[in-house]
């Protein structure tokens, strides 16, 4: 027995390992395979995408244990786009790893951009839609800075409580949902500083900007003239408007809405309509 014990611990160990393995090749199988079905429905329905159907990808996780991840999408070897990937709660699905896309972009420029990073090792990536920031801790203080522009915020301010975390699952793009319809309303990216009537009506707080009538005619064919976003970050101490590009229609529902932010950024409609307000 006591020279048979070792040998069947590392039987155990083994069988362990093998088990182990096999649930890392599944889940990382899964979320590559999610990856690419993305990629080809929306390059197949908006011509805008049109350098995804030949584009390569690169996957890494951002932060420690968020559960998401950044997609960088080359062509060539030069940036054409990038995903954020989020794994959704599991418990109810009993059948593996679940996988939703929160975000996703066309452009040179993409979200937590290494060429824009802080050059500091203790960077951290965070992601929450618009929010989403670099924090930068040392001994003196934490310092946070914008993930798509690069800009730094203001010493003493402060980040919001996450919010991408809280929209609900239904509103997001799991594995089996296609994009259906993509509505262009301007192809060309517009400064959104071109219109000053978005600053009056944005800092008017009587404005019910979450009405279902103004987000859905925002969703109907008839929609065919951009509308401004405006969005309060860190707090209310920085307001960020955005011009509306691009709707994208996905099945189930589910919709997302594109911005133009140095190139086209896409996010789920139930998540913008918490953070911003609509003007159109």
């Amino acid at each position: 027995m006591i020279r048979r014990a070792p040998l069947l611990l590392v039987v155990l160990l083994l069988l362990l390992h093998a088990q182990t393995a096999g649930a890392e090749g599944t889940w990382q199988g899964t979320l590559t395979k999610n990856i690419q079905q993305w990629i080809q429905t929306i390059s197949r329905q908006d011509p805008q995408f049109a350098a995804w159907k030949r584009a390569d990808t690169e996957i890494r996780a951002l932060g420690v244990n968020q559960h998401q991840w950044l997609v960088t999408v080359r062509e060539d070897g030069r940036q054409v786009g990038y995903l954020v990937v989020g794994e959704v709660d599991t418990a109810a699905s009993g059948s593996g790893p679940v996988f939703a896309l929160l975000e996703y972009g066309a452009g040179a420029y993409i979200l937590f951009d290494e060429a824009i990073a802080p050059d500091d090792g203790t960077a951290v990536p965070v992601y929450d839609g618009f929010a989403s920031f670099w924090q930068v801790t040392d001994k003196e203080q934490t310092r946070y800075v914008d993930a798509k522009t690069g800009e730094r915020y203001p010493e003493g301010f402060l980040p919001d409580p996450p919010t991408m975390g809280s929209v609900e699952p239904d509103g997001l793009v799991t594995a089996e949902k296609k994009l259906t319809a993509a509505r262009v309303l301007t192809a060309q990216e517009t400064n959104p500083f071109d219109r000053i009537d978005w600053v009056m009506k944005a800092a008017d707080k009587t404005r019910d900007s979450s009405r279902d009538d103004a987000w859905q005619t925002l969703t109907q064919p008839s929609a065919h003239q951009p509308a401004i976003l405006t969005v309060s970050l860190f707090h209310d101490q920085v307001t960020a408007p955005f011009t509306i590009g691009s709707v994208h229609l996905w099945s189930d529902e589910a919709a997302y809405v594109g911005v133009w932010d140095e190139g086209l950024r896409f996010l789920p409609i139930s998540y913008v309509r918490q953070v911003g307000t609509l003007i159109k």
